[in-house]
This record gives C-alpha cells, sequence and structure tokens, in this order.
C-alpha cells in the first residue's frame, strides 16, 4: 500500500500539475525540484514510491535512482522526455516500476502513472505461476513482478506446475519450453486439457517460425524469446493478467444478463399466473422477445472488437518472432487493447441500464433518450448498411418514463429495418428528427398498404411475412399513451411509413 509520494521534477509548472493530480488519489504527496532537495527528503522520510525525473539541475537522477535502491525497497518511476532504450533496458533491470515519457500531452502521462499506482494499490494480488527449471530465471522474475503487486508463485518442472494448477487458480502462467520432465508443448495440452483458460506466455530460446506456430496452436495467448526484454516482458504481462480480468468481468456481466433474464421469464411465469389483464401479460412477453434480440445485439457488438484485438496481438507476435518487436509498438497495442475492453464494458453497461426497471418518472429529453437507443442498434443498422439521417432542434425537457420510451423507439427502428430488408430496397434510409417534444421516424420502404393502416397498432397483427407477433406496435402505444401520458401516430410520408412520438412537456417548477 503506498502512503508516501515523492515527485523530483525541476518543471515547477509540471511538478504541481503532477501533485494536485497525485493529491486527488492519495494525502502525503512531497515536491522536489533538484536532486539535493530530493536527497534531503529521503534522508528525514522513508517514502513508498518517487516519481523522477532523470536530469535535473544539479545533478543526474540516476544518482538518486542508485542511492534509493542501496538504502530502502522504495518504488521508482521515471518520467522523462529521453528516450533511450538502452538506458529504459538497463533500468527496468534494476528494478523501476516504469519509464513514462513527458510528451505535449502531460495528462496521458499523469493517467499512465495513476494506473501503475491502482495496480500497486489493489488489496487483491493478481497470482502468476512460472513453471521454468531455470532457478536464475524464476528469481529475476519474481524480483521483477513483486515490486508491482504480483503473488509469484514458481514450479521447476512440469510435475510440480501441474500440480500447482490443479491445486490454485492463476491470472497468467509462464511456461518455459525446455523442461526436464515434459516438453512445453506437451504441458500446454495438458493444461488445456484440464479446461483451464488462463493466459499462457510461453518462453523460449528458439525463435523457429513453425516451433512458434506450435506453441500458438498448442494453447499458448504469446511467446517471448529468451533473453527478454524487461520491458515488453511487463508489458506483455500487463496485457495479459488486464485481458484476463477484462475477460472474467465479461462473462460475470454475461452469467448475469442470463440471470436477469431467467428472472424475467420467472416473473413472467409468476405474472400469467396472479393477473389476467391482458395488457400486461402482453407487454411481458414483448420484454421477453426483446431480451433476445438484445443478446443478439450484444454479440454482434462485440465481434469487430474482439477480431481487432486478435489481429493487433498476432502482429505482436509476429514481431517478436522477428525480433522486431520495439516498446512504443507494444504500448500502442496495450492501449489499444484496452480502449476495446473498455468499449466492450461500456456495451454492457448500456443494455444492462436498459433492462433496469423503472418504477418513477426521470427529467430528461428526446434527443438523451434517442442516444441510448441509437448506442443499442446501431450494430443492427450498419449490418443492414441502412443510413440513419438525424435532425435534432431544441429538445425539450420531458419527464417520462424513459427505458419505455427507448423501448419504443427501439422496436419502430426494428419494424424499419426489417421492412427495407423484406422489400430489398437498395438504398436503405431512415429519417429520425426530434424537434420540441416529438420525435418522428420515416424510412423508404414504401409505407403501410392504406387499407391495412388503420389495424397496425391492433394487438396481434402483423405486417411480417414471418416471425411476427402483432404485440409490438400495440404495446408501443399502449406505452406512449397509457404509461407516458403522449401520442403515437402513424401515416405514410413520401417514401415510407412515418411514425410521430409526441411526450408532454415538463411544467416549469414556480
Amino acid at each position: 500500500m503506498l502512503n508516501n509520494i515523492l515527485v523530483v521534477e525541476d518543471s515547477k509548472t509540471l511538478n504541481k500539475v503532477i501533485t494536485n493530480e497525485l493529491k486527488k488519489h492519495y494525502t502525503d504527496v512531497h515536491q522536489a525540484f533538484t536532486l539535493q532537495e530530493a536527497l534531503n527528503h529521503i534522508e528525514k522520510k522513508k517514502y513508498d514510491l518517487v516519481i523522477l525525473d532523470l536530469h535535473l539541475p544539479d545533478g543526474e537522477g540516476l544518482e538518486l535512482i542508485y542511492e534509493i535502491r542501496s538504502l530502502t525497497k522504495t518504488k521508482v518511476i521515471v518520467l522523462t522526455s529521453s528516450n533511450d532504450d538502452d538506458l529504459r533496458e538497463e533500468l527496468f533491470k534494476f528494478g523501476i516500476l516504469d519509464y513514462i515519457i513527458k510528451d505535449a500531452n502531460i495528462l496521458y502521462s499523469i493517467s499512465e502513472i495513476l494506473k501503475v499506482l491502482h495496480h500497486i494499490n489493489e488489496k487483491k494480488q493478481d497470482k502468476i505461476l512460472i513453471i521454468d527449471d531455470s532457478k536464475f530465471i524464476c528469481k529475476r522474475v519474481k524480483s521483477i513482478l513483486e515490486p508491482r503487486n504480483y503473488k509469484i508463485k514458481m514450479a521447476h518442472n512440469a510435475e510440480n506446475g501441474l500440480e500447482k494448477i490443479t491445486e490454485e487458480k492463476f491470472h497468467l502462467i509462464i511456461l518455459d519450453m525446455e523442461l526436464p520432465d515434459i516438453h512445453g508443448s506437451k504441458v500446454l495440452q495438458l493444461i488445456r486439457a484440464k479446461k483451464v483458460f488462463t493466459p499462457i506466455l510461453v518462453l523460449s530460446g528458439k525463435t523457429d517460425p513453425e516451433m512458434v506456430r506450435t506453441f500458438l496452436k498448442n494453447g499458448a495467448n504469446d511467446y517471448l524469446k529468451k533473453p527478454f526484454i524487461y520491458e515488453e516482458f511487463i508489458l506483455k504481462v500487463d496485457l495479459w493478467i488486464d485481458y484476463h480480468k477484462k475477460e472474467h468481468s465479461l462473462q460475470k456481466t454475461q452469467a448475469e444478463l442470463k440471470k436477469i433474464n431467467h428472472d424475467l421469464e420467472q416473473k413472467v411465469i409468476q405474472k400469467v399466473e396472479k393477473i389476467r389483464k391482458k395488457d400486461e401479460i402482453v407487454a411481458l412477453k414483448m420484454r421477453q422477445a426483446q431480451m433476445g434480440e438484445m443478446l443478439s445485439m450484444i454479440a454482434h457488438q462485440w465481434r469487430q472488437p474482439l477480431n481487432t484485438m486478435g489481429i493487433s496481438l498476432t502482429m505482436l507476435h509476429l514481431r517478436a518472432m522477428q525480433n522486431t518487436l520495439e516498446p512504443e509498438m507494444v504500448q500502442d497495442t496495450l492501449t489499444q487493447v484496452n480502449k476495446h475492453i473498455q468499449y466492450m464494458s461500456q456495451t454492457i453497461d448500456d443494455f444492462k441500464d436498459f433492462f433496469k426497471p423503472q418504477k418513477e418518472k426521470k427529467i430528461t429529453n428526446l434527443e438523451e433518450i434517442f442516444t441510448k437507443a441509437y448506442n443499442i442498434i446501431k450494430p443492427a443498422l450498419q449490418n443492414a448498411h441502412i443510413e440513419l439521417k438525424v435532425d435534432i432542434t431544441t429538445p425539450q425537457t420531458i419527464k417520462t418514463y424513459e427505458n419505455e420510451v427507448i423501448q419504443v423507439i427501439l422496436n419502430i427502428l426494428n419494424n424499419a429495418i426489417d421492412a427495407l430488408h423484406e422489400k430489398k430496397i437498395k438504398s436503405p434510409m431512415i429519417l429520425l428528427k426530434i424537434k420540441s417534444n416529438l420525435l418522428s421516424i420515416e424510412d423508404n420502404a414504401g409505407g403501410i398498404k392504406e387499407n391495412i393502416i388503420s389495424k397496425i397498432f391492433d394487438p396481434y397483427f402483423s405486417t411480417k411475412s414471418k416471425n411476427g407477433t402483432g404485440l409490438g406496435l400495440y404495446m408501443s402505444k399502449t406505452i406512449i399513451q397509457k404509461h407516458c401520458c403522449g401520442e403515437l401516430r402513424v401515416k405514410n410520408g413520401h417514401h415510407g411509413a412515418k411514425f410521430t412520438i409526441l411526450l408532454p412537456t415538463k411544467k416549469p417548477e414556480i
């Protein structure tokens, strides 16, 4: 746990910015602007962490690193404008936590510092198993990773490693290929046969492309040639553990969604038994049907980022195989993968928010409501190659059941998508307009036949050739008019069906 932090930076402006940002999260943060000031601080007080600029007015920060490491176990993060690869590697060997380049975007550099500190301060340590017959390699890996708040377990042969994997769960397995009892390729197969899906980082002194392919096909997630670059090794460890944790979080969220679905099904059964009112029974059936559509949308929305992450990691494999891997490329890939993971997590949050029951009306406006609906249906529009034109003018404040209005908008948009697909429109388009407290949706699918347009809000009436329940528009009208005290109308516009939602505005408080 970090309590005391010293920021050593000769730029008063930069030092102040870093210190102020750290004080938002940590109470005991001190400043030094010269090497001598830093040495004086260290003599008087024991610090858990020093953030250090390498070039100071009265000396080099390297002197301070040597002084710190010889006397204490204080952790060091280097923040510098010097991008010297040899120096970086030497400092990582010496035990620094990170080497961060100062650039024009200092806030990004600070965010990288905070990310490292957040991991160090986590109460629950991520566990790593290293299986390597070299005690030197095991001890070296342990000395690199333990200061970063990783819990390291070691096994010096395959049999002992497999026993540990059976006994406890790990966030990452680091596996040497040349083991005394069983070859690493066979160990990979044995691990995966146990249904263990923990990421595996393979270490090997060989760089034969065929052998690397064999490692990856047998279940390895990544490969690193020995002797490895320390920073590259640390970045890969951080990357795969973060990926494993995010994947576990996504699986947990999926399980929660399945539980929500199961709970909804149980509620449907209970309410069908207790309630005889037709509208409530129909509403529950529609909600259950939408859950299936939402799960399909989630799968589609995740597919692209998962493919992109796979391509990025494959590129790292190839560069590593060719010995052309650069720290900047690894860092860029890590950043992009993290962005995709955050996007996927946000997708889950969007869908979870949509299914939360709302007992009270919420103050909002039609633009905010549409934005949330669009985030859910966007993949379906893209997959169908439908152009969505949006025209928003002065949306007014309303007080309504937000999730129910989102449900209506999604239903109308899904109907438009189905109509455009059924009629095979060459340039499918949907026009959505918002003005004040009115929202209209019009497609270019040719419209609804005049002899049935008056019936489309009737229960169990459907214009779809298949899979139509006839409940969607009936419930949409019920929601808007009975629950939200608004209006839902339909007519044929210039190019297709035009639905209009009108909601009452919120009266100003006196």
